[in-house]
């Protein structure tokens, strides 16, 4: 397996290209997809795109992927206010996704030749959720290195992060962490240093 990070766009967003065998898995693509297919081989398919939460800075180049590369798109329902065309923008994090969108529920999960787990984790959004590939997990904007996300934008809700983290500690150990920001890191690790999950 190859793993990709792509820390691109203002917010330092960080895409991530799963190689497995000829395959292809897309998470979280924020920005620039002439960028992104320019990390995937011509021999390549590409099974999927999922997205770990609906803010725009995760969201941004799903049309224009999901269009040229012929691949589903998955995102947990309870972000779904968050990409529809016809919701009413106020809170700056939110943008429309045209693509239609399949329905990324809490448990296993077959995307092509991915096998993942997902977990649901609210808190810095309604369908904030982690994705487990193998010992990999990535946290999108729930877990960071050494933070968490923030809970004041559409969606967030501080008591459900809160639970999400305590559900966070019963994971093992030895899981890598890929955030939606920042460095990697694992779940030893943030135990151990993060003040967050101390609570």
């Amino acid at each position: 397996m190859k793993l990709e990070t792509l820390p691109i766009g203002q917010y330092q967003e960080n895409i991530y290209i799963l190689h497995e065998d000829g395959h292809v898995l897309i998470i979280d693509p924020g920005r620039f997809p002439a960028e992104i297919r320019r990390h995937i081989g011509p021999q390549e398919t590409v099974d999927g795109i999922i997205l770990t939460h609906g803010h725009s800075d995760h969201t941004g180049a799903v049309d224009d992927l999901a269009e040229a590369l012929d691949c589903p798109v998955y995102m947990h329902h309870g972000d779904q206010p968050l990409t529809d065309p016809s919701f009413r923008r106020t809170a700056g994090a939110e943008a429309p996704v045209y693509t239609a969108l399949q329905d990324l529920p809490e448990g296993e999960l077959q995307v092509g030749t991915f096998a993942l787990q997902i977990y649901h984790t609210p808190g810095h959004s309604a369908g904030s959720v982690l994705v487990r590939y193998k010992n990999h997990l990535f946290t999108g904007d729930t877990l960071f290195a050494g933070s968490v996300g923030r809970t004041d934008l559409y969606g967030g809700d501080e008591d459900e992060l809160i639970a999400s983290l305590q559900f966070i500690k019963t994971l093992p150990h030895d899981l890598a962490v890929y955030p939606g920001h920042g460095p990697a890191s694992t779940i030893a690790r943030e135990l151990k240093w993060n003040p967050y999950l101390h609570f």
